[in-house]
């Protein structure tokens, strides 16, 4: 079994190995996954290969790892892809879900941001997560709008290694940068 690696996670580089199927090459010459699976280094090449274990149904509480893929003017849509403990509890395909930003720290967030957030209720079919009441929750993997890199954690901002844009306007977890699927 391979390391469980997120978007963005860099794998290597060109010189250890050549991107295969979940990856890319970016600019620097590293590799990069582009999905959430699992990394299985073979030869030369690396591959990712998407993670397919369901585990279902979510409870009220449990902590999950989800990407924000719309804002709206009241809500953010997103998608849930995994329980955050234990960590190898991931999702055959990713739940709907909804954050309502009626609370400063459910706003502070943007679509691509991968989450984690607590399930706070179910309301007629629908999942409703927040990001408030713990430093635990909150943004834990974002990139820079301008040019797409993984943005850098200084203190309470975000901060592009490349253009060195500063972001102020997440609310950021303690979890910030790190990868949660990874053990120990």
């Amino acid at each position: 079994m391979g390391k469980v690696v997120i978007p963005g996670e860099k794998l290597g580089v060109i010189e250890q190995y050549l991107p295969g199927e979940g990856t890319y090459l970016d600019q620097s010459g590293a590799v990069i996954s582009s999905l959430l699976g699992e990394a299985l280094p073979q030869d030369r090449k690396i591959t990712v290969k998407p993670i397919k274990d369901v585990k279902y149904p979510l409870s009220p509480g449990d902590m999950v790892i989800a990407v924000i893929w719309n804002s709206e003017r009241s809500q953010f849509l997103v998608k849930i892809l995994a329980l955050f403990k234990p960590r190898k509890l991931l999702f055959k395909s990713p739940i709907s879900a909804i954050i309502q930003k009626k609370t400063p720290e459910n706003r502070a967030a943007m679509p691509g941001d991968f989450v984690l957030a607590r399930v706070e209720s179910f309301i007629g079919g629908d999942v409703y997560l927040t990001m408030a009441g713990s430093t635990e929750l909150g943004v834990i993997s974002a990139v820079c709008r301008r040019c797409n890199v993984k943005l850098n954690r200084v203190g309470y901002t975000l901060v592009c290694s490349r253009c060195q844009q500063v972001y102020l306007d997440r609310k950021i977890s303690d979890h910030y940068g790190l990868n949660p699927f990874e053990r120990g």
